[in-house]
């Protein structure tokens, strides 16, 4: 029979944990437990830093990120509001000792880059659709929804006499939709600046629909 060196509590009363009972090694465990957690989250799109990237703010999101200021215990959120993450939290090196243990987040708001892109107008393509005016308009639409699926957007869409000019955030992401569907252009290149000693260009897309 052992008997907890804290408490005194035998192993008759309480299932042990190496020489300590659930009670007195769980309050152990909670005392090394971090009570508060940085989060930092967009304030346009509300999406989470997570591992240095922006990920929407899930459960499997908010697990990851907790998981790493929780390591080398294994953790589960249980439920997340109000600023309070409640986790399962489980020392497997202590036998698979468990407990709940509630975290506060302090969240503070910043822009992820695609939102700070978005309100400096960034953009590095244009793609110019001219021709009929129905087909011009489903290509326009396209390119956005293209956009949009591969972590880029829309800056802008300005109306032409013969069509639409399409202002893109990621000149390879509509390059892409250019070449996927087996679009003829013909393209110019202009420089706008410099980033870390590589020049950066600005390509036009002109397209007959």
């Amino acid at each position: 029979m052992k008997h907890c060196p804290i408490c005194n509590r035998s192993s008759e009363e309480a299932r042990f944990y190496g020489e300590f009972c659930e009670f007195c090694a769980g309050k152990k465990l909670k005392s090394k437990l971090p009570g508060d957690v940085s989060v930092e989250q967009c304030k346009d799109c509300g999406r989470i830093k997570v591992l240095g990237a922006f990920m929407p703010e899930t459960k499997g999101g908010m697990e990851l990120l907790l998981a790493r200021v929780f390591r080398p215990y294994s953790i589960r959120l249980i439920h997340s509001s109000n600023g309070i993450a409640r986790i399962l939290v489980t020392d497997e090196k202590q036998g698979g000792l468990s407990l709940e243990h509630n975290v506060h987040l302090k969240v503070s708001k910043t822009l992820c880059d695609m939102d700070a892109k978005k309100r400096s107008s960034y953009y590095e393509a244009v793609v110019q659709f001219r021709g009929d005016a129905e087909k011009v308009a489903r290509a326009a639409a396209s390119l956005e929804r293209y956009l949009e699926k591969n972590g880029a957007f829309v800056t802008k869409i300005e109306q032409k006499e013969h069509g639409v000019d399409v202002f893109a955030s990621d000149k390879k992401v509509a390059l892409s939709f250019i070449s996927v569907r087996h679009m003829k252009w013909k393209g110019s290149f202009e420089l706008h600046g410099e980033k870390r000693g590589k020049r950066l260009y600005r390509n036009t897309y002109f397209i007959t629909l």
